[in-house]
């Protein structure tokens, strides 16, 4: 069987499952006093919250927020973009943010900011992917499901300029493949 993308698969998406259940227990084990405000951070944390969200078991929903440094390109821009701000309100709560890759430890550090202010109990953080090679900003993450080198990474959420979200697998973006493929 061929594979649909032409990409390098970094974590084939049973292991993405498998890691998404253990992370929900424990999740759900901390949070059982209390169930917390999840905020995902979209476009790339809305696939992985949706899952995570499937096994915390309250039925908790899940808000969303747009934050991102990246815009179009492979690289951040360094300049965190925190859009119109929805009415998420963190005082008081206990806040559980669900972000698809922490790399440069900007956009969730700024995130973490702005609700601890609100007056947030606390704010953790749960995170598919940490790319801790590309940390600028050091930044608590409490939940991580891998831990992955310095390369671009697409599907399960995440994407290169709005594209290959719906790719099953954590891959590798190479431009090369993507232009030879017809991507």
């Amino acid at each position: 069987m061929t594979s649909p993308h032409p990409f390098r698969v970094l974590i084939p998406n049973d292991q993405i499952r498998r890691r998404i259940r253990e992370l929900g227990l424990a999740i759900a084990r901390e949070y059982r006093d209390e169930p917390p405000l999840l905020v995902a951070v979209i476009e790339g944390a809305r696939t992985f919250a949706r899952h995570l969200q499937g096994h915390l078991g309250r039925g908790a929903a899940v808000h969303e927020i747009r934050a991102s440094s990246y815009g179009d390109g492979t690289v951040s821009s360094g300049k965190v973009e925190i859009a119109a701000a929805p009415a998420i309100d963190g005082a008081g709560r206990r806040v559980l943010l669900i972000e698809d890759i922490v790399d440069t430890g900007r956009t969730i550090a700024a995130l973490r900011a702005r609700f601890l202010a609100q007056g947030a109990r606390d704010c953790r953080v749960a995170t598919l992917l940490s790319k801790p090679a590309r940390r600028v900003v050091e930044v608590p993450l409490d939940y991580v499901g891998f831990e992955i080198p310095d390369e671009f990474v697409i599907g399960f959420g995440m994407d290169y300029a709005g594209r290959y979200r719906e790719i099953e697998e954590v891959v590798v973006y190479d431009g090369d493949r993507a232009a030879a493929y017809g991507t």
